[in-house]
């Protein structure tokens, strides 16, 4: 009789467990299915841009939460609809606009009722023409302006706050990101998978490392996170810098001093943190850093091996044995009193004019991160004209000096790049705009061009490749960049957050694509450890051996 008893006690243990698990189950399909009513009718019905339309929301959260049928749910989802009331439908002609069929798939698998999804689906089928309050088309670029969102102030934990920043970021990306069509992830499964996190994050740090993380599921270099209100247990560090090369994560530099002495040497190579393999290590940093591909992400995680520990083990490997050391962690003020942890590119000067010693040839070497439209002078001019090879440095961010460049190198006028931008008429649709050109001069440069690449060519710096690449005889040598091109947009979130992304999607004039791929290359080349140890820069010395070879 006991063991019957103890028997039923978990048999009814095991029912409340999964009785308690599907009602959360279905409590947060349900706050994600109201999150996509209301974002659907925040962005094609005319009325929400007259209301407080994050009042409805915030509003209407308990009830949600409190829904313990579909019948119940639809009731609210009605509610929902009818405060928003009649509009003037607007005949489309939808086979004619270029979908996201991603953005729409939400109307296909939900709870609505018939009546609520025939409404749905009708106001999206025909959606009337009005100036949206909440977002807009920026003057002269293109991209999306989110406007006139709540703030909230400083934090406070509030799970409804907390899940309306979740919905308004996730309609925003689902209707006006020019990249949805290639988000690595069912945006779906996004929202479900971030709800329980946003809903349960109680402080600021955690609030900010799931703005994080959902913004890095959409693999966009220009995905930063940004506000003024940064925790201070996040900005700590390792006391040293690395490098990633072909063989693994090299030091390249230390912060010790007779206070904090540690037995860390140059190019020992840095195997696993806090017992985790370095590579395991690299990977959890995708929730937290915004890249658009793996490349990109191996190469920028030393400037991201941030630690909240005053202390961790680190182990390393220096030749053929292994070490692990305790090292204590450096705040970001002794970093930035520190040198440098690597050559800055930005040191060198804007543009030199040299004679290789080995072949005699006479070229230019120009840095982009430096050059200034004031430094392109008739002097200037006159050297280049004289030399029969550029190496143009793109390793940097540029200053907006490649349309006057390519004037003084390009004969002729080519197209160089297209963009993929929002038709902001109709949410979740994009349109192709008017391709770039460059260059313009009935008298151009002779000599051959060559362009260096790698993981910090991003955004205008890959746009500035691209046009360089028209040239006819241009070759670019390096590593696969950024991946991240197009001019940026930010999604503001509750308590003084911002979360950026592409605003536009930028592509070859031929239809190739550039984001999470990078700029095309003629030549891959990327530093090893040979290389380090003997301080040479492999994409430069592969310029010059092209000068060299005459190629």
């Amino acid at each position: 009789m006991r063991i019957n008893a103890i028997r039923y006690i978990i048999v009814l243990l095991i029912f409340c467990i999964n009785n308690l698990h599907a009602q959360t189950d279905s409590h947060k399909h349900y706050l994600v299915q109201y999150g996509q009513v209301w974002g659907v009718l925040k962005y094609f019905h005319p009325k929400p841009s007259s209301m407080n339309w994050d009042e409805v929301l915030l509003n209407d959260f308990d009830k949600v939460q409190k829904c313990q049928s579909k019948d119940t749910f639809n009731i609210l989802i009605s509610s929902l609809i009818n405060r928003c009331g009649d509009y003037t439908l607007k005949l489309r002609k939808v086979d004619s606009l270029s979908f996201f069929p991603q953005s729409f798939e939400f109307l296909d698998k939900n709870d609505f009722s018939f009546e609520n999804l025939h409404y749905l689906k009708k106001l999206v089928q025909n959606k009337p023409k009005f100036r949206n309050k909440f977002i807009h088309e920026s003057i002269g670029v293109g991209n999306p302006e989110v406007v006139h969102e709540e703030d909230y102030g400083a934090y406070q934990f509030n799970p409804a706050i907390q899940y309306l920043a979740l919905t308004r970021y996730w309609n925003v990306i689902n209707y006006y990101y020019p990249n949805r069509d290639i988000l690595p992830k069912n945006w779906i499964n996004v929202y479900e998978n971030y709800l329980p996190i946003f809903l349960q994050v109680n402080d600021f740090t955690s609030y900010l490392s799931a703005i994080r993380g959902v913004t890095c599921e959409l693999k966009d270099g220009h995905g930063f996170v940004e506000t003024k209100n940064i925790p201070t247990k996040e900005k700590k560090y390792l006391p040293f810098f690395t490098t990633y090369l072909k063989e693994g994560f090299f030091v390249t530099s230390t912060w010790q001093d007779s206070l904090n002495p540690f037995n860390l040497k140059i190019n020992d190579r840095l195997v696993a943190i806090s017992g985790i393999p370095i590579e395991d290590k690299v990977k959890e940093l995708s929730t937290r850093v915004a890249v658009s591909n793996e490349y990109c992400l191996f190469k920028k995680a030393p400037m991201y091996f941030l630690e909240a520990e005053d202390s961790l083990w680190i182990t390393i490997e220096r030749d053929q044995k292994t070490y692990d050391l305790k090292l204590g962690s450096i705040d970001n003020n002794t970093v930035k009193k520190r040198s440098k942890p690597m050559p800055a590119l930005d040191e060198k000067p804007p543009y030199r004019f040299r004679k290789d010693s080995i072949s005699g040839v006479n070229y230019c070497y120009i840095n982009m991160g430096k050059l200034k439209r004031e430094d392109l002078t008739d002097d200037f001019k006159m050297q280049l004209y004289d030399t029969k090879y550029v190496i143009i440095d793109s390793r940097n961010y540029p200053n907006w000096t490649v349309i006057a460049l390519s004037k003084i190198l390009i004969r002729g006028r080519y197209k160089f790049a297209r963009f993929k931008k929002i038709n902001f008429d109709y949410p979740g649709s994009f349109e192709w705009d008017n391709s770039q050109t460059i260059g313009g001069r009935s008298k151009g440069y002779d000599g051959k061009i060559i362009v260096l690449v790698d993981y910090n060519t991003m955004s205008q710096a890959e746009y500035t490749v691209m046009a360089l690449q028209q040239y006819p005889s241009t070759y670019v040598i390096g590593g696969q960049t950024a991946g991240a091109d197009g001019n940026i947009s930010f999604v503001p979130f509750p308590f003084d957050v911002k979360s950026y992304f592409s605003g536009l999607s930028v592509f070859y004039p031929d239809g190739t694509a550039t984001q999470q791929i990078g700029i095309k290359r003629d030549l891959m080349v990327e530093q090893d450890f040979k290389s380090l140890l003997e301080n040479k820069d492999l994409i430069f010395e592969k310029a010059l051996e092209v000068i060299r070879t005459g190629k």
